[in-house]
């Protein structure tokens, strides 16, 4: 798409601590509607699409996912039918499916169970089936063509950098990253509870993608060794917050106007920071986080958070 054609986002200096240098690449400022990780893993599914007779694009998401919001916003930019089936028995009004709507997207409620079989086979070959000209992408963008998108964040990145940070939920994200050939630590934060069970997804991505392109073994085992899962840092579970992670982004903000999610990007750069604190790295060490977005659901956020008084002071 032309809007996207001269892609690469900013390489942002954002401090030096203890003599390491924190740098931040910027894929919040891609694009003001499919920002982030959402236009790398959306990338080749469209142009999949594109190459496909299918009419219509079918994703998943829950009520307030950044991927429904970038998949309706591209969407609309292309002329394309978009349909979400949306995790939960009633879906209300929210800014995020307010947004998915406004793009033209046709939104459908469907129950928990019947969501948690939306990777079965079974499921995938009787939705196929009943609508054959539905083009079906994966919750979040995940799988090889995801992660095709998300290895072209690491490939623009200059050399010299020691340590590559992303924050993850599927960990799609940091797979991509991990089949390119770049020499660095990656640390992933996960955005919810028990994050370990991240690095055996991602192994199993790495696999597929070895079936899907016909890579070499090897670089599956020289990603993983490369990898590091930081856990600690969930706040509760996915879309969970705590007063001192809203105080945490408030002040980041301030400091350095750059404005992060609190699913994601939050999470990671309060680990991230902590860890500069603590001396974690030795000095010298240069270190990228990847900004992955989602600034869409701030608004969101801030509308549960209003009874607790304690909301962002800023929007996406």
């Amino acid at each position: 798409m032309k809007e996207f054609d001269a892609l690469n986002s900013p390489l942002q200096h954002i401090d030096t601590i203890h003599n390491v240098e924190l740098w931040m690449k910027r894929d919040d400022r891609i694009h003001p509607e499919v920002s982030g990780n959402k236009w790398r893993k959306l990338k080749y599914y469209l142009e999949d699409f594109r190459r496909s007779d299918k009419e219509v694009i079918l994703t998943f998401g829950g009520a307030f996912s950044n991927h429904l919001a970038a998949t309706a916003a591209l969407g609309k930019m292309a002329g394309i039918p978009t349909k979400a089936l949306v995790r939960g028995e009633e879906v209300q009004s929210n800014p995020t499916l307010d947004f998915c709507r406004a793009c033209g997207m046709e939104i459908e409620a469907i129950s928990r169970k019947r969501y948690d079989t939306k990777d079965d086979p079974e499921f995938v070959a009787m939705m196929a089936e009943a609508l054959p000209e539905v083009y079906m992408i994966p919750e979040g963008g995940k799988g090889v063509l995801g992660m095709q998108g998300c290895a072209e964040v690491v490939n623009e990145l200059p050399e010299g950098f020691d340590v590559i940070c992303v924050a993850g939920g599927t960990g799609t994200t940091m797979a991509g990253m991990l089949t390119a050939d770049y020499p660095a630590q990656y640390v992933l934060y996960p955005a919810l509870k028990g994050g370990v069970f991240l690095k055996r997804a991602i192994d199993g991505y790495l696999t597929d993608f070895q079936r899907a392109f016909s890579t070499k073994g090897h670089g599956k085992k020289m990603g993983m060794e490369r990898l590091l899962v930081e856990e600690d840092y969930h706040f509760g579970g996915y879309g969970k917050t705590r007063p001192e992670l809203i105080h945490f982004m408030n002040g980041f903000y301030d400091r350095y106007c750059i404005p992060l999610d609190p699913v994601y990007t939050g999470k990671m750069l309060f680990g991230i920071m902590e860890g500069l604190e603590k001396k974690k790295w030795e000095a010298g060490t240069k270190i990228v986080a990847i900004h992955t977005g989602g600034l869409q659901g701030i608004k969101g956020m801030n509308q549960r958070l209003q009874k607790s008084g304690n909301t962002l002071r800023y929007e996406g």
